[in-house]
């Protein structure tokens, strides 16, 4: 009997414990006794010893901006995955000089963004990652891409 009440109180110094490290107000500085039961024994399974479990604490989550927004500004887009691909495009353009990537991957990009805009500002740039690659048969496709790209503007 001796042994369950020394359980009893080593689990209750545990939990209080652990319910002091995590703040998680803790009802005094040291361990609280045990519940003891009239007759030293423990009630039946299922039923409460009147020892109190803590809850858990619910983690807090950092705060995050919606999605869908631009440096905090919402975007209104839904679920129109299109429209977000072509924002971010349209917001990658301008940095794209800071994107550390092959010349084949930024030609592929600065693709993405005629095929996805169809901004003409983007050709200047698309032509310079092009002639950037090494590869002649890559090159002439992208060259070619580009070419017909510009024909198809200037309809």
């Amino acid at each position: 009997m001796n042994q369950n009440r020394n359980k009893d109180n080593d689990l209750q110094r545990a939990i209080d414990e652990i319910t002091q490290k995590s703040g998680a107000g803790a009802k005094s500085a040291g361990p609280a006794p045990a519940s003891q039961p009239v007759g030293g024994m423990m009630p039946p399974v299922g039923q409460p010893s009147g020892m109190k479990m803590p809850q858990p604490a619910m983690p807090q989550m950092p705060s995050m901006p919606p999605m869908g927004s631009a440096y905090g500004r919402p975007m209104g887009y839904g679920s129109d995955i299109s429209k977000v691909k072509e924002a971010a495009l349209k917001e990658l353009f301008p940095i794209m000089d800071r994107v550390e990537v092959e010349p084949e991957k930024r030609f592929l990009l600065y693709q993405e963004m005629l095929t996805t805009m169809r901004d003409k500002a983007v050709i200047a740039p698309a032509y310079e990652a092009a002639r950037q690659i090494r590869d002649d048969k890559v090159r002439a496709d992208s060259l070619l891409y580009l070419i017909n790209s510009i024909d198809e503007m200037s309809l």
